[in-house]
C-alpha cells in the first residue's frame, strides 16, 4: 500500500522537494502525493502539476488522518529560528515526516539519514557521517566522514563538509562554501556564499569570505 504523502511548503524548498519525491517514485513508487499544503497559493489551485490541499492550519488534521509530510518552510535562511519554533509547536511524530533521498545521491551505508530530510541528486555522504532530521543537502553537497549535520540545518548546492565537523541546529552552509574538518558551525550561524571556514562558528553568527570572517549576529 502506498504512502500518502503531503509537501508542507510552496514556491522553492516546497516545489524542489516534490521534485525528489516524484523521482523517487519513477523508482519505488512508494509515495502517493496528495499535493501541498501551504498559505501562499490558495486552496484548489496548483503548484506545478500538484493541488493545494490545505493550509498549515491543517497539518495536524492530515496527519492524524495517516498521511505523511514533508515541512519546507524552515529552509530560508532568514527567521529560520522562529520557522522552526512554529514546527516544533505542532509536536507531531517524528514517524509522520517523510525523509527523501534521490535515486541519484549516494549514501554511505555507514552513514546516518534522520526523518524529515532531503537529499537531492549527486548529494553524497561519507564514512559514519550523520544527517539528522529536517536537513536538506542540496545537488552536488558533501559530508565528509564522521560529520554532523544538526536538526534543521541546510548544505546549499557545492557546500563541501570535511571530516569530524558538527553543524549545528538550524545552521546554514551557503552556495559553494566550503568547510575545514574539526570545526564547529553554531545554531542558526549562516555561513556566505562561496565562504571557506576555517575556524569556529559561533552561534548564530553570519561569516563571509575567503577566509572566513564575522559579519555580524542574527540578533544583536
Amino acid at each position: 500500500m502506498k504512502k500518502r504523502l503531503i509537501i508542507v511548503g510552496a514556491h522553492g524548498s516546497g516545489e524542489i522537494a516534490m521534485t525528489v519525491f516524484e523521482d523517487i517514485n519513477q523508482k519505488t513508487g512508494e509515495w502517493e502525493i496528495a499535493g501541498f499544503i501551504n498559505d501562499v497559493v490558495p486552496q484548489g489551485e496548483y503548484l506545478g502539476k500538484h493541488k493545494v490541499i490545505g493550509s498549515t492550519a491543517s497539518i495536524a488534521d492530515f496527519v492524524n488522518r495517516g498521511y505523511y509530510i514533508h515541512y519546507t518552510y524552515h529552509f530560508n535562511a532568514k527567521k529560520k529560528h522562529e520557522r522552526v519554533a512554529n514546527l516544533e509547536k505542532l509536536n507531531l511524530p517524528i514517524e509522520a515526516h517523510a525523509t527523501g533521498i534521490h535515486p541519484l545521491a549516494y549514501v554511505n551505508p555507514t552513514s546516518k539519514i534522520g526523518y524529515g530530510s532531503l537529499m537531492l541528486p549527486n548529494a553524497a555522504t561519507s564514512a559514519y557521517s550523520e544527517v539528522r532530521n529536517f536537513v536538506h543537502v542540496y545537488t552536488n553537497g558533501f559530508i565528509g566522514h564522521n560529520t554532523i549535520v544538526d536538526d534543521y540545518a541546510t548544505v546549499a548546492a557545492h557546500g563541501i563538509l570535511g571530516a569530524r565537523i558538527h553543524i549545528d541546529k538550524g545552521a546554514h552552509v551557503g552556495l559553494n562554501s566550503t568547510v575545514r574538518e574539526d570545526i564547529r558551525v553554531g545554531c542558526y550561524a549562516i555561513v556566505g556564499m562561496g565562504a571557506v571556514v576555517v575556524k569556529n562558528v559561533d552561534d548564530y553568527a553570519v561569516v563571509a569570505g575567503n577566509p572566513a570572517k564575522f559579519i555580524k549576529s542574527l540578533y544583536e
